[in-house]
């Protein structure tokens, strides 16, 4: 098919830029459109969160604003690896429940990356509506979802309403989550295990017969995604445990998906496998 839109779904704010920043460096220096959709990124409409989202805003360093921290992060992001964003009016997971309540359907860890909860699940129909509110030419987009390795519940859910559109004759293809897909990647103390590595994630999506697609890249491709990742200043520390490692970790793995060749590598279709 003719490609006249790349589409690509973040969850949150930053994991586009993670795991496909080079891909799309070199689709914008190609002259091609893209448009990055960061799902979870609605403001909280109240002032008061639970211990776990506190406390994992002291691990962003506990910005006055967080969302709008998060947002100028994104935009300059944006603007390296050279693309125009969206956000859609979901909250990230670790602000939703009932605040008046006092409940939280998040509150750990193992809850962030377990099973979604029951009252989560007709997000993924509210997440279809919304995507389709982007695209002009549903024959000329390919979209980009997440795979859902690592299985945090904010990437199962883009996934299942990535499926949806996939069911509807959308093009769909499926974009390794980094850092989760990185099996050398070493999970930092408030973080887990990753016990969802890509092979799990593939082999709950292996009814889709998906065909790996590498994308080679250049080395100026894998400093603009290195630039773009390191934009993300509030997770850094989360991430990666400071700036000067990103580089490192970045080129390593881009070196192992290839191969011994800078590369991102993409899941889809066979016959609709998309560059």
């Amino acid at each position: 098919m003719a490609i006249e839109q790349h589409l690509y779904l973040s969850p949150h704010i930053d994991d586009v830029s993670l795991s496909c920043g080079g891909a799309i460096y070199q689709q914008r220096r190609a002259g091609e459109t893209v448009l990055v959709a960061t799902v979870f990124a609605a403001q909280p409409k109240f002032k008061t969160f639970s211990a776990y989202a506190d406390w994992m805003h002291g691990i962003w360093g506990n910005p006055g604003e967080v969302v709008a921290t998060r947002l100028a992060e994104d935009q300059a992001s944006m603007i390296v690896l050279g693309c125009e964003a969206r956000y859609l009016p979901f909250s990230d997971c670790i602000y939703r429940g009932d605040p008046q309540a006092g409940v939280w359907y998040y509150t750990s860890n193992e809850a962030l990356f377990g099973d979604i909860h029951p009252d989560d699940l007709p997000l993924a129909d509210q997440i279809i509506v919304a995507v389709n509110e982007l695209i002009a030419e549903p024959d000329k987009t390919v979209i980009y979802a997440p795979l859902a390795v690592g299985h945090h519940v904010d990437h199962q859910l883009t996934r299942q309403a990535a499926r949806q559109l996939m069911a509807q004759g959308y093009h769909v293809t499926f974009y390794e989550d980094y850092p989760y897909a990185d099996p050398k990647y070493p999970y930092s103390s408030h973080s887990i295990r990753n016990a969802y590595p890509l092979e799990a994630a593939l082999a709950d999506s292996q009814d889709l017969g998906l065909k790996p697609n590498l994308r080679h890249l250049s080395d100026e491709a894998v400093r603009a995604k290195v630039a773009g990742i390191q934009a993300y200043r509030s997770q850094l520390d989360m991430l990666f445990e400071g700036t000067a490692a990103v580089a490192g970790y970045v080129s390593d793995y881009a070196l192992y998906v290839g191969q011994g060749q800078l590369a991102e590598q993409v899941w889809s279709v066979e016959s609709r496998a998309a560059g």
